[in-house]
């Protein structure tokens, strides 16, 4: 017998034997003569509580289907992981001999089409990367370069004006020179 079969005979006696005992037969009498304001004082439990279900107090213990994801202490196991290694399919022959026809052929690989066509995909998607990450170097390269170009036209336009201002203050003193004399 299993468990739904238990589940089935536990659950019908669960229920009558529950609201007998959850209300007594003198709480039952005085709730019946009592006017409706002390009635909800001396009965133990409301009917039509939402939080309390009125299910089966069996119902946890009787339920045979369990979460979809159990907790576990260690990590589920991929599948990929339990693949063995090696070829797919091994060729059942010796070699020399003639292959026979219902054995696989040397070449013959199952998905043979995907497979290349996945390879062909990850082949141009690096491919793409490749490209990406070497069109980003050139740009970086050129940033730094013109950067650096920047910089030395700074340097030049300060040594220029440099120069400029010792040539200034030399004029200036031969001026001053020539009007003393």
């Amino acid at each position: 017998m299993g468990f739904g079969a238990f589940r089935s005979i536990i659950r019908p006696v669960s229920r009558i034997l529950l609201p007998a005992s959850r209300f007594s037969p003198a709480a039952r009498t005085f709730s019946t003569t009592s006017p409706p304001e002390l009635r909800h004082l001396f009965s133990p439990l409301p009917r039509n509580l939402p939080w309390i279900p009125p299910s089966s107090a069996f119902h946890s213990l009787t339920d045979t289907r369990y979460p979809k994801r159990r907790p576990s202490d260690k990590p589920r196991r991929k599948r990929a992981s339990l693949k063995p290694p090696g070829p797919y399919a091994w060729v059942k022959c010796a070699p020399g001999e003639p292959i026979l026809p219902n054995q696989p052929n040397e070449g013959s690989v199952k998905r043979r089409n995907e497979k290349k066509r996945i390879k062909q995909h990850r082949a141009f998607i690096m491919a793409e990367k490749r490209k990406r990450k070497a069109q980003l170097q050139e740009a970086k390269r050129k940033k730094i370069m013109k950067r650096v170009e920047r910089k030395m036209a700074a340097v030049a336009r300060e040594r220029t004006w440099q120069e400029r201002l010792v040539e200034l203050k030399r004029i200036e003193e031969e001026k001053k020179k020539a009007a003393t004399a």
